[in-house]
């Protein structure tokens, strides 16, 4: 073992032995402390004896005190004399007079103790809670063996002289555990697994997988039932002193005070020979408190304390987010850190932030005093010096902070660039500052936002965090690849007003050429900043402005040293908005390094504030200018409105199509008006500018302010055809004004709804890829090692390659003759002699498949082009562009020699007598003549490869792919990647981070994850801001991406046809039923509402996976018609639209690891010659290595049928059960994983942070060449 690390944790079932090992001695009484002395009383829950000393290194009577004595046992009052930490280590336990039944196995989500005795829940409940007998002996009765007696007939059965042996309780349990053969039971469970209906079938796997974790793990079923209780250390349990007397104690020491008390009253009992009913009550009040003690949340009537709240039992402690999981695991508070409110320095650079400098002196504390302390001062004068600072003090923090970044952190943490590294400058105040390119990733405004500040310690620490997570290195969004650092609002105003293009004044006479001259002229103001001027560049004469030329200058300022002046970005010669200003950033990234953007960054701040400043753009009442048009065209629309009322009171229309049609009016008006405000907005209008250059609002926003407000949505979101004739400028009527707050109200409580939706999304999103981490370069070739827990080989090489195919010659390692060949696939045999001769690793090449992937439509437009799709992937095939089809004239010069691309038929019999790749010959064209044909299509050039299989597929390989018209390619995906608990580089693509190749270790499933989640919560919180305007929110969208997440079937799918075959469609008011006949009469019946559109009829014949009315498709239903590759397809496409449709651009390969999840599990329908049986839920990849080593040894495979989770599902159904049990349904988790004795190989992240390891990613990913 490496740094006496762990390298994978088991949980089972504890045995009574187990528990008594544990124990150091019995807890006897519920006693706590002693009021008088206030030491822990002997034998009682806070026992020195039993859990250690309660002073370091001193027994409980004082006589033997101090580190010399450790070890030894003070023969006065037993304590051994040890340090204080120990009462956080040592348990305790509880001897039961009678046996009592776990709570997890008997009242959980599985009834383990019902599954194992083939009862049911409520008769198990009876007999452990005393309320029925169960016959656990029949002997020569007529009564069965598990029969329940109530007291009644127990009486009378035993009154008639009946011999035999029924019990209650726990002890009834206990006795039909112990009678259970495992090995018989598991041979009979595999029989009913085999001929069993289909509901024993079921019940049958189930047992069986307990069955073989019970065999395997040499435990016992009766080990559910405890009779004896371990006490969990005392200072995991604190009592802590209160003034006056009083205590302040942990719930968990009154559950153990009422287990204590009952089972000392029941002993008691069954020592003076009490009555049979009293000990049976006693008895069951000890299950009661025991099952309170376990888990008070699932009893009927939990316990409560004296403010009637329930108390926080074992479970409570565990489960659930302030559990121990979630809440101290997952989530720990650190030192080193601190708070306080932003504002911004305009004047950082991209890669700064300001420290306040009293901030400052807190985090680096302990490296200041060791820096005084070189200076002569002790570590006590030191401090002094810090809380009354002198010169020496700050002169020694300005020297430490050079050395050094510091991570700052906004709430709430939506992705990976909510954290990011900065190098201190030290300020004064008190609030940190922050730059204004960095608002955009965290999401960030200077409203009153506060952020978190931590100083990363170590080395290793702070390299990683100047060299990962540096704002200047995190430019672009792992999202999209877009930039995401950049100038916003006032910078993108000032930027704009610089570059607008000129006045209309006349053009400036001189040829110039130089921007220094350029800048001459505007300061002498000899040119106004918007003045056109012919300006010669890059070795051509352009129409520009003094602005546009000054811009191009600055921006480049600092960028290119004297070694590179030949170096140029182009020449912009446009009005720069923000979407300009994106794509300028994201054109400089790819043309130069990270390091010049970063400075390019920081020079287009700059200019920006500069011309902002200079522009003196302002606003004001009179800037929202109302066109004189606007009251016309409402008033058109109240005429047109009063005419269509007037139609639908002489009953020319309907209510629905008079309401429809009042509403297309005034959207109509609403878009009119419109147009109207902007036309009558001047260039230089400082609102037109802000809302022109994407600084700041919208045209919608604008159209309320200066046109009309328009409709208005009700509190159901049906639109309210009472426009809101009025703008915000002139004012709303009473009427108006309160027709306008449903939206905002709804505005309101969307926001709040959805963020909490939104994060648990995201929350489950993580939950499922968290193990998805970069392991290899190319699945395809693949090195395999046995895989090791510490020195035990748990997977030998020869498991891992059988049935797989040698992509290299494997040598004997004795002889060095080739004993298995380059290309062999490697059977039983061969695979063995890997392990004899100690090969410890081979390589071995697999077959890619991959994924077709086309542009995705919505409506007949292009959502996502097949460009964006692919770039940044690898071709899983090549990528061929077709001969191109030319038709010609029988009778032309060209018809000779020509290869026909269709084949031709004689009309009159049916028979080609030409096929496709034919050359054509003087026969065969006398023989088109004959048959009057008249022109022929034929090939013209040459097929051509233009991206190679394994081949990048960058943005000059799509221009190609999209100049010939391709709109289908196979690309490699991480949906058909071999890679083991992860994916490889070839698979992911492009960093898009970094636009780079992948690293390996990379955690691209938590990027996933949050690249999905992060836009959720944005597009939530963004409703508010859309003021109640009658369209629609994400609520559409929101949903509809947990719908698709969870593999629901959605509501109004459309019909899928499972058979080829005849259509008969038979209709009453409430249904139709759509029958499917096939040639062999085998029938599919499909019911669907009665108002369904059907595309069919009867008597129309169908094909497998046609579609048979509109609607949503249930990709179940693809599932099962159309395979594993069209079903996901489906849903990258589906979340891909919603996110599109809310202007969220995410690349898809993020909603393709997620997916990959969601199909990692099938179902074996039959189980050939694997371990495997019928019906049994397993991950795909220990399936197909199964099958692979079944075939190697020439053996049948099993069959199985691929299964699709929701993310919840699939998150609980993880290999891991520390990663299920931080997740959800806690209880539940932990009861199995015990029962079956599951193993964590800690692969995933949240598994190493719970066990204390570093994260199997990143730097820490251990990867062998």
């Amino acid at each position: 073992m490496i740094h006496n690390e762990i390298e994978a944790l088991k949980v089972l079932l504890a045995s009574q032995e187990d528990v008594e090992k544990w124990s150091h001695g019995e807890v006897k009484r519920a006693e706590t402390y002693s009021y008088r002395t206030y030491s822990p009383e002997p034998d009682g829950l806070f026992c020195e004896k039993i859990f250690g000393p309660v002073r370091n290194y001193q027994c409980h009577c004082g006589k033997l005190k101090g580190i010399q004595y450790k070890g030894l046992t003070c023969p006065r009052c037993g304590v051994e004399v040890l340090p204080s930490s120990v009462r956080r280590e040592r348990f305790g336990i509880i001897k039961l007079a009678s046996p009592v039944v776990h709570i997890w196995y008997f009242k959980n989500n599985i009834n383990y103790v019902g599954l194992l005795l083939g009862l049911q829940a409520k008769a198990i409940e009876k007999v452990v809670y005393f309320v029925s007998y169960i016959v656990i002996d029949p002997k020569q009765t007529k009564l069965r063996m598990k029969q329940l007696l109530t007291d009644e007939e127990y009486r009378i059965y035993k009154g008639e002289g009946y011999d035999f042996v029924a019990k209650k309780g726990g002890e009834a349990i206990r006795d039909l555990l112990k009678m259970i053969d495992l090995e018989k039971m598991r041979k009979n469970t595999v029989e009913k697994i085999k001929n069993g209906t289909k509901q024993e079938k079921i019940y049958a796997v189930r047992l069986l997988g307990v069955l073989e974790g019970l065999i395997k793990n040499n435990r016992r079923p009766e080990d559910i039932v405890l009779d004896v209780v371990p006490v969990i250390p005392p200072d995991l349990r604190p009592l802590v002193p209160l003034e006056g007397g009083k205590y302040a104690s942990d719930d968990l020491n009154e559950l153990y005070r009422r287990v204590i008390n009952r089972n000392n009253r029941l002993k008691k009992l069954i020592e003076v020979n009490a009555p049979d009913i009293m000990l049976q009550n006693e008895r069951r009040m000890l299950q009661e408190s025991v099952d309170a003690l376990f888990d008070n949340g699932r009893r009927t009537y939990p316990v409560l304390n004296s403010s009637k709240r329930p108390l926080r039992s074992l479970t409570d402690i565990l489960k659930g987010k302030e559990g121990r999981f979630r809440e101290n695991l997952l989530g720990k508070r650190v030192d080193y850190s601190g708070r306080a409110v932003i504002v911004i320095g305009p004047d950082l650079n991209l890669d700064q932030c300001g420290v306040p400098k009293e901030m400052a002196l807190e985090l680096f504390k302990p490296f200041i005093i060791y820096e005084l302390s070189k200076l002569g001062y002790n570590k006590r004068r030191a401090k002094e010096l810090l809380e009354n600072p002198t010169p020496e003090v700050w002169k020694a923090l300005e020297d430490i902070s050079k050395n050094y970044v510091v991570l700052l952190n906004r709430a709430p943490t939506l992705h990976r660039l909510s954290i990011q590294a900065f190098k201190p400058i030290l300020t004064e105040g008190k609030a940190i500052q922050l730059s204004p390119l960095v608002c955009t990733p965290f999401n960030a405004d200077f409203d009153g936002d506060q952020m978190a500040i931590h100083l990363p310690i170590s080395f290793e620490a702070q390299t990683e965090a100047r060299l990962l997570l540096l704002s200047s290195h995190n430019i672009l969004s792992p999202a999209n690849s877009s930039p995401i650092n950049g100038p916003v609002q006032d910078m993108v105003l000032g930027l704009y007003y610089l570059t607008f293009g000129s006045k209309g004044k006349k053009m400036y006479s001189h040829l110039l050429d130089n921007p220094a001259e350029v800048e001459l002229l505007y300061e002498r103001k000899k040119l106004g900043l918007h003045d056109a001027i012919k300006y010669f560049v890059d070795g051509e004469k352009i129409e520009t402005t003094v602005g546009r030329v000054l811009f191009n200058d600055k921006i480049m300022e600092n960028i290119f040293s004297d070694d590179e002046k030949t170096k140029r970005f182009k020449f912009i010669n446009e009005t720069v908005g923000k979407q300009q200003l994106d794509k300028i950033i994201s054109d400089f990234y790819s043309e130069f390094e990270l390091v010049k953007t970063g400075i390019f960054l920081d020079n287009l701040k700059d200019l920006g504030f500069k011309y902002s400043s200079y522009a003196g753009i302002s606003i004001g009442m009179d800037d929202v200018k109302i066109p004189p048009k606007r009251k016309e065209l409402i008033g058109n629309g109240t005429i047109r409105t009063n005419k269509i009322n007037n139609e639908y009171n002489q009953g020319l229309l309907s209510e629905s199509e008079r309401y429809r049609k009042i509403i297309d009016v005034w959207l109509e008006v609403a878009d009119s008006v419109k147009t109207a405000v902007f036309s009558h907005f001047a260039p230089f209008d400082s609102l037109y500018m802000m809302a022109n250059s994407g600084a700041r609002g919208n045209k919608d926003q604008i159209t309320q302010m200066a046109g009309i407000r328009g409709l208005m949505a009700g509190p159901t979101g049906k639109i309210i055809e009472f426009p809101i004739k009025s703008n915000l400028r002139e004012g709303l009527t009473v009427l108006e004004y309160f027709l306008s707050t449903h939206g905002a109200r709804k505005g309101q409580a969307d926001t709040a709804l959805k963020t909490a939706n939104s994060g648990y999304l995201t929350r489950r999103l993580v939950d499922v890829t968290h193990e998805l981490i970069v392991k290899e370069k190319d699945c395809a070739l693949q090195m395999i090692e046995p895989i090791r827990i510490g020195d035990e080989i748990v997977e030998s090489l020869s498991e891992r390659a059988a049935g797989k195919i040698a992509a290299e010659d494997v040598k004997n390692p004795y002889t060095h003759d080739v004993f298995i060949h380059k290309g062999d696939m490697l059977n039983h045999d061969q695979a063995e002699l890997l392990d004899k001769f100690d090969i410890q690793k081979i390589l071995v090449e697999n077959y890619i498949n991959g994924v077709v992937v086309t542009p995705i439509l919505e409506g007949g437009s292009v959502v996502a082009s097949l460009g964006e799709q692919i770039w940044g992937r690898y071709a899983a095939e090549d990528v061929v562009v077709p001969q191109k089809i030319k038709e010609i004239s029988v009778n032309s010069d060209d018809a000779v020699n020509a290869v026909i691309s269709e084949s031709i038929t004689d009309k009159a019999t049916g028979e080609i007598f030409a096929q496709v790749g034919d050359i054509i010959n003087k026969t065969m064209l006398n023989k088109m003549k004959k048959h009057k044909i008249k022109k022929v299509k034929t090939f013209t050039g040459k097929p051509h490869v233009i991206v190679k299989r394994n081949e990048l597929i960058d943005k000059q390989k799509i221009e190609e792919i999209e100049k010939f018209g391709i709109t289908k390619i196979k690309i490699r995906s991480p949906i058909t990647c071999h890679s083991d608990h992860g994916v490889c580089e070839k698979c992911y693509g492009l960093d898009l981070s970094s636009r780079k190749m992948v690293n390996i270790g990379e955690a691209v499933g938590v990027v996933a994850a949050e690249s999905i989640g992060e836009p959720g919560t944005q597009l939530t919180l963004r409703t508010f801001h859309a003021g109640g305007a009658a369209v629609a929110d994400i609520t559409t969208g929101l949903p509809r991406i947990e719908e698709l997440f969870s593999a629901r079937s959605p509501r109004g799918k459309a019909l899928i046809t499972p058979l080829t075959g005849l259509v008969e469609i038979k209709e009453d008011k409430a249904k139709k039923t759509i029958t499917i006949t096939n040639e062999k009469n085998e029938k599919a019946k499909l019911v669907t509402a009665g108002d369904k559109k059907l595309s069919v009829n009867t008597g129309d014949i169908v094909k497998v996976g046609d579609v048979l009315s509109k609607g949503p498709f249930d990709p179940r239903e693809i599932l099962e018609v159309e395979g594993v590759i069209p079903a996901a397809r489906y849903l990258i496409q589906e979340i891909e639209k919603v996110y599109k449709s809310q202007g969220v651009d995410i690349n898809v390969k993020h909603i393709e690891l997620v997916v990959k999840q969601m199909f990692n599990r099938v179902k074996i329908i039959s189980a050939g010659d694997t371990n495997y049986y019928e019906g049994e839920v397993a991950t795909i990849d220990s399936v197909l290595t199964a099958n692979r080593i079944a075939k190697s040894r020439g053996g049948n495979i099993a069959c199985f049928k691929f299964l699709i989770q929701g993310i919840t599902k699939a998150a609980l159904s993880s290999d891991s059960f520390l990663s299920a049990a931080s997740f959800q349904e806690t209880p539940r988790v932990l009861a199995e994983a015990a029962i079956k004795g599951k193993v964590d190989l800690l692969r995933g992240m949240k598994e190493s942070i719970i066990v204390g390891k570093k994260i199997p990613a990143g730097t820490n990913f251990k990867f062998e060449e």
